[in-house]
């Protein structure tokens, strides 16, 4: 599960509106697209490119170029080119993520029946018979109850209220796993071998970091403190960690959704200025030990707690450079289009939302292979 907003350049400082919901909705067209009162888009005449020399008034005699006119406030209209190429940029990684995903997804279904078949012809017999083999755990009640267990701060309902939904769901999961593991296997045997590399978006690893420098795995996580998807991420984070301590990295870096966290700032400018004392860390396990305590009664407390300099703490929060930081953050977000929390890239390597120990796990597994692979 994720948080999400639809971030456009900074959300801590006055910024020029770039874009219009038409421009979102059609996309690449939209320089030639206007909203009806429907709210659908329609074509509209041609744009008339810019031209710095072009006339576009008259005083009297006198001519008032394009040239004039932008001067006036050349902010503005440098902001609206930033932005465009912005959007034109996001929508690129759209646009790849988009296209490997359906790359990934078609590969693996001709392999796999590549595979399938190569089975069926070695056993003499047909394909249905051979998927007929395949063995899928039945759901047990304490799985069930594991499950509820490690999720239900997401609801209000009781494990016998959501068991019906619950068990259904890892039935699901059970067959997508024992299904995967199965055509693994028919790959393995039968020499039938992806050479299709992950997808990978490059990020700098800038920021607090837990795990060895030098690691085979940086993980570089987009959070927020007030998500409670990212609380929950948390923990599968500290288990990875744990699992792999001279092979994992963990950076953390600033994505407040001030939009639908009101105290997400705040507690994202405590956490910088907590860094700026050498307790990050500890800091960040308190903020997500506690999100009732976001307020600013609840921060001053968490920072009396852990042993901080309360002088130092009040003029690093009104200072520019701790603004600075998490616009940095924020801005490397957009440039990824990053649109929810938490958003992890395992060595470049995009994962949404928290989930689970064993699906970040495989992620981990998998690249240190690779790292092996590479070294021999």
């Amino acid at each position: 599960m994720l948080n999400t907003v639809r971030p456009l350049r900074s959300r801590l400082l006055p910024t020029v509106i770039l874009t219009a919901a038409c421009q979102w909705t059609c996309g690449f067209a939209a320089d030639s697209m206007q909203v009806t009162g429907s709210g659908s888009c329609e074509a509209s005449a041609a744009v008339v490119p810019a031209s710095d020399q072009r006339v576009i008034a008259k005083i009297g005699s006198e001519q008032v170029t394009e040239a004039q006119v932008i001067s006036q406030d050349k902010k503005s209209f440098d902001a609206l080119e930033s932005g465009y190429g912005l959007k034109m940029r996001q929508l690129r990684i759209t646009q790849e993520q988009e296209r490997y995903a359906l790359l990934k997804q078609q590969s693996d279904r001709l392999l796999d029946s590549k595979a399938l078949a190569l089975e069926a012809k070695a056993r003499h017999k047909d394909t249905d018979a051979i998927l007929a083999s395949l063995k899928v755990d039945a759901v047990t009640d304490k799985e069930a109850r594991e499950f509820y267990e490690a999720n239900k701060e997401r609801t209000n309902q009781t494990f016998e209220q959501l068991q019906p939904e619950i068990t259904p769901y890892l039935a699901n999961q059970h067959n997508t796993d024992a299904t995967r593991r199965f055509y693994d296997d028919l790959r393995a045997k039968h020499g039938v071998v992806s050479l299709l590399e992950p997808y990978r978006q490059p990020v700098d690893a800038k920021g607090p970091a837990r795990g060895k420098q030098g690691a085979r795995v940086t993980v570089v996580e987009f959070a927020d403190f007030q998500c409670p998807y990212c609380r929950q991420a948390e923990q599968t984070v500290s288990a990875i960690l744990a699992k792999h301590p001279e092979d994992v990295r963990v950076v953390f870096r600033q994505l407040p959704l001030a939009g639908i966290h009101p105290n997400a700032i705040a507690a994202a400018r405590t956490s910088v200025c907590a860094d700026r004392q050498g307790k990050f860390w500890p800091m960040h396990d308190a903020l997500y030990g506690n999100q009732s305590a976001l307020n600013d009664a609840g921060l001053k407390e968490t920072v009396k707690r852990i042993g901080l300099d309360p002088d130092a703490m009040a003029a690093c929060m009104s200072d520019a450079a701790t603004t600075q930081t998490i616009e940095e953050d924020l801005k490397a977000a957009d440039e990824l289009n990053i649109t929810s929390t938490p958003y992890f890239l395992v060595n470049g390597r995009p994962v949404k939302g928290s989930v689970q120990v064993n699906q970040f796990e495989a992620i981990v597994a998998e690249e240190l292979r690779r790292s092996a692979g590479n070294r021999g």
